[in-house]
């Protein structure tokens, strides 16, 4: 009796596999998933999205501003067999081990096979860019395979069906004939799955892009200045260069419009001052008497503004930092004084030393938040001491967002102030 009840689970075990195996939707290879996510369908009525899209990191999310993904991807893979060596005692699939850091940058990585994955590592160390710029977050991983966010109470999206934000009825490109309704994609959580800090507790080895989402919800939501806006409403926005809403800027590639977008979202002013400082104190040759000490100073109050609903500067490329830099000189140009501050999340492993570290494979806890966080002015103090004879001042105050320090075309000079001030007569 207990034979034959063995033998029925496991030919139920085995039904439900062969069952299972019958329907998955595996690609065996990359041209078979390229074919599996082929848009050309899309691109014949909405060629105007298309446009839009090819504009948008989303169209090339395995190479990044300035191919700098890519070389994040290659850290990533090469560490199998130096930092992450311990990777194959958890596991011997290439697949599972690309997971942490692939599966927002190739969504669709769970479709395919061990050796396609194997192939796409290749792809990634080779830098075949013909077959990198094929893979990419297009009309399909939005519109369909990743358009319904709660899969327990919504179910697994329809094969032959987009879902957008529009009512349900008929589409008509033949393969995808039905037009679904899902009121999740105006949901932040829709652009949560991907743009948020790192899951530690369901990743073997948690990754730490970005920390958009998590910001916009634990910092902006609950701020004063909450006007009900979301990703979708900034990133999405229709505008003149983004007719669509399907650019999704920032891209840093795009200099002219990323200095645009920056200087509408970011403010800064400087206020110095020049002044004599007096403090009493002990007389050194008599300790009864008081003396006055005369110092000038010079003293810069500087204030960023912004609209940004998350913290930023954040994710990837992780150097990608503010720098405040002030400089004050004398009336012949000579410097006398500098200063620079970072504006930054910085992060460290998440061990016992506090070491800041870089790339989304090692970052993991922060130890300090410099960054511009939403609702929140940046203010900042500095003060300088000028040496004696001196009464004429040059400050220069310059803010610069530096995307990846050492590639100049990611250097965005956002603002220069100069101002001429005098201990004597004051010309603000």
């Amino acid at each position: 009796m207990r034979l034959g009840k063995l033998f029925f689970m496991l030919f139920l075990a085995l039904t439900f596999l062969v069952f299972t195996q019958a329907n998955a939707k595996e690609a065996k290879n990359l041209k078979e998933l390229i074919q599996m996510y082929d848009t050309k369908e899309c691109q014949t009525c909405h060629a105007d999205y298309f446009k839009d899209w090819e504009k948008s990191l989303h169209s090339k999310p395995l190479l990044g501003p300035f191919d700098k993904t890519l070389g994040t991807l290659k850290d990533y893979l090469s560490q199998r067999e130096k930092e992450l060596a311990k990777s194959k005692e958890v596991t011997q699939s290439m697949k599972e081990y690309m997971m942490p850091c692939f599966i927002c940058h190739i969504p669709q990585l769970q479709d395919l096979s061990e050796e396609g994955a194997k192939e796409l590592a290749d792809v990634v160390m080779k830098e075949n860019l013909d077959m990198l710029y094929q893979l990419n977050i297009n009309c399909l991983i939005c519109h369909n395979r990743n358009a319904l966010v709660r899969k327990f109470r919504d179910g697994n999206p329809e094969p032959d069906a987009v879902y957008g934000v529009k009512e349900t009825g008929v589409h008509v490109a033949p393969s995808y004939p039905k037009r679904i309704k899902s009121e999740m994609m105006k949901d932040p959580s829709f652009c949560g799955g991907c743009h948020q800090g790192p899951n530690v507790l369901h990743s073997a080895e948690p990754i730490w892009c970005v920390s958009n989402y998590d910001s916009y919800l634990q910092a902006y939501i609950p701020s004063d200045c909450n006007d009900g806006s979301t990703c979708q409403s900034c990133h999405m926005a229709k505008t003149d260069y983004n007719t669509t809403g399907h650019r999704f800027p920032p891209n840093y590639d795009d200099r002219e419009l990323s200095i645009r977008r920056l200087k509408e979202a970011v403010q800064f002013t400087m206020y110095p001052l020049a002044y004599t400082f007096a403090i009493k104190t002990p007389d050194p040759a008599d300790k009864a008497k008081m003396k006055t000490n005369y110092m000038p100073k010079v003293v810069v109050k500087t204030k960023i503004t912004h609209n940004i609903a998350h913290r930023f500067p954040d994710g990837c490329p992780s150097p990608t930092h503010f720098s405040l830099e002030i400089s004050i000189k004398d009336s012949a140009g000579t410097e006398l004084k500098k200063f620079t501050k970072v504006l930054m999340p910085q992060k460290k492993l998440g061990y016992e030393e506090n070491k800041m570290v870089f790339a989304s494979l090692r970052k993991l806890s922060l130890m300090r938040d410099t960054a511009l966080q939403p609702c929140k002015d940046q203010v900042d103090e500095f003060e300088f001491d000028l040496p004696e004879g001196v009464k004429d001042i040059k400050v220069q105050g310059n803010l610069t967002l530096i995307v990846e320090p050492g590639v100049q075309k990611s250097v965005f000079e956002l603002y220069k102030i100069e101002k001429d001030i005098s201990l004597g007569n004051p010309k603000q």
